[in-house]
């Protein structure tokens, strides 16, 4: 299929109207790696209703709906889409409850060339039901098979996109370990994101991958908690802003490597599988309020 540019640009998402409660942040953390010890007093609030705190990064789940790249008006081949980006402004802390609603759409579409994919950028803001600004979003979305339509190459367009952060050239001041449960895929999806490469060895061999992947935004959830660990006391309140590039996928049972340097009220920061000698996030930052 072809992508229809600049005609893509003016695809009308839906506005998203959800609201949510202390099931569906608990649901989220535990996708995102905090019941890993349940006797720790700083994990253990963000999955239990008593004094709940929400994770920074549950944002990423609010107004989400993986029914567009299906959509055949776009021209897309959606085994081919991976998830590139994903850059999360919080201007609140995220309520334990609520109603949101959400505007989404397609800021460009740059064109790598024919055998190199497209770059899909989306915005959404996230309001609450009354209309205070919670958070606002960039995802880029690789369409790996969808190159050579005639959009605009990087570095043209109607958007710039950012550099990734360098990290130092020192050791990390921290390093965090998180063992992936086999079954993480298999509870984040239940956030909303219920595309089969995460759950369907078929579908997910179709796409290239041996097994089912874990999604990327929670890998990014594990690699936001690591921040708040290492450099926030744990407190998702003071995480003003936080990005990265999804390089290359985690599976369940993988032992993930988060390394951090914190300059500042910004931590840098990249996570590997060392026993898949494999970068899985690079150019990640995070930009923290004072406490």
């Amino acid at each position: 299929m072809t992508i229809r540019y600049p005609d893509i640009l003016d695809h009308a998402f839906p506005r998203g109207q959800q609201g949510y409660g202390p099931k569906d942040c608990i649901l989220y953390a535990l996708g995102t790696g905090f019941g890993r010890d349940p006797m720790d007093p700083v994990l253990l609030r963000h999955v239990y209703e008593r004094d709940l705190r929400v994770s920074p990064t549950f944002a990423t789940t609010l107004g989400e709906n993986t029914d567009w790249s299906g959509d055949p008006r776009l021209g897309l081949t959606t085994s081919g889409l991976l998830h590139g980006e994903e850059h999360l402004v919080l201007h609140r802390p995220l309520p334990v409850s609520g109603d949101i609603r959400s505007d989404t759409r397609f800021s460009e579409v740059f064109d790598l060339g024919p055998d190199r994919g497209a770059l899909l950028v989306m915005d959404r803001r996230i309001e609450t039901a009354d209309g205070q600004l919670l958070a606002e979003l960039r995802r880029i979305e690789f369409a790996r098979a969808n190159g050579g339509f005639g959009g605009p190459p990087p570095g043209q367009g109607r958007v710039d996109l950012a550099a990734l952060a360098a990290m130092p050239d020192r050791e990390p001041d921290r390093q965090l370990v998180f063992d992936i449960d086999p079954a993480t895929p298999l509870i984040y999806r239940l956030s909303g994101d219920l595309m089969a490469i995460h759950v369907d060895p078929d579908a997910a061999r179709q796409a290239g991958f041996d097994r089912p992947i874990l999604h990327g935004l929670s890998t990014f959830g594990f690699c936001c908690q690591a921040v708040l660990l290492a450099a926030a006391d744990g407190d998702g309140a003071r995480l003003a802003r936080i990005g990265a590039r999804f390089a290359a996928p985690v599976f369940g049972g993988d032992r993930l490597v988060v390394s951090l340097w914190t300059q500042g009220h910004q931590v840098l920061f990249e996570a590997g599988v060392p026993d898949r000698h494999a970068t899985v996030i690079r150019g990640g930052y995070a930009n923290l309020r004072e406490a």
